[in-house]
């Protein structure tokens, strides 16, 4: 009952934020699940794979750009800030996330949707707001 009554007022409050950013965050949880499936398996490209297909050029190269920002903000992958290639980066990055607990991987990729989802915006919000309504979204999906 405890857990319904949460998800309704978590649903309801993702309702009234920005759908703008909502669908940048949409994207981003989109991104870093699909990072998630490459610790299991890795891939040689990995921005073809966990970029959707179906995305704009312009906003495909956004999220390349903000892809690279948001891995080089995160502290575990200071051995990944040598790589200039985002492609490279991301490898760099899926292997120091795979030596992590479990637990540990899946608040690493929330941050990391998070901080994708402000690039996107332009980093019109507050960090922290981002950060909140990205867990809201990935707690609702759940």
């Amino acid at each position: 009952m405890l857990c319904t009554t949460i998800k309704f007022r978590l649903k309801s409050l993702l309702r009234g934020f920005d759908n703008y950013v909502d669908g940048h965050i949409d994207t981003a949880l989109t991104i870093t699940s699909e990072l998630k499936k490459m610790l299991s398996s890795p891939v040689a490209d990995i921005i073809t794979a966990i970029i959707p297909s179906d995305i704009d050029n312009v906003i495909r190269q956004q999220i390349i750009s903000a892809l690279g920002k948001a891995v080089e903000a995160l502290t575990i992958v200071e051995t990944c800030k040598q790589y200039t290639d985002v492609n490279e980066k991301l490898k760099c990055f899926v292997a120091q996330l795979q030596q992590r607990e479990p637990q540990l991987q899946d608040a690493i990729l929330q941050k990391l949707a998070s901080l994708l989802a402000g690039q996107l915006d332009g980093q019109r919000l507050k960090q922290s707001l981002y950060d909140l309504f990205t867990q809201a979204k990935y707690a609702v999906s759940k």
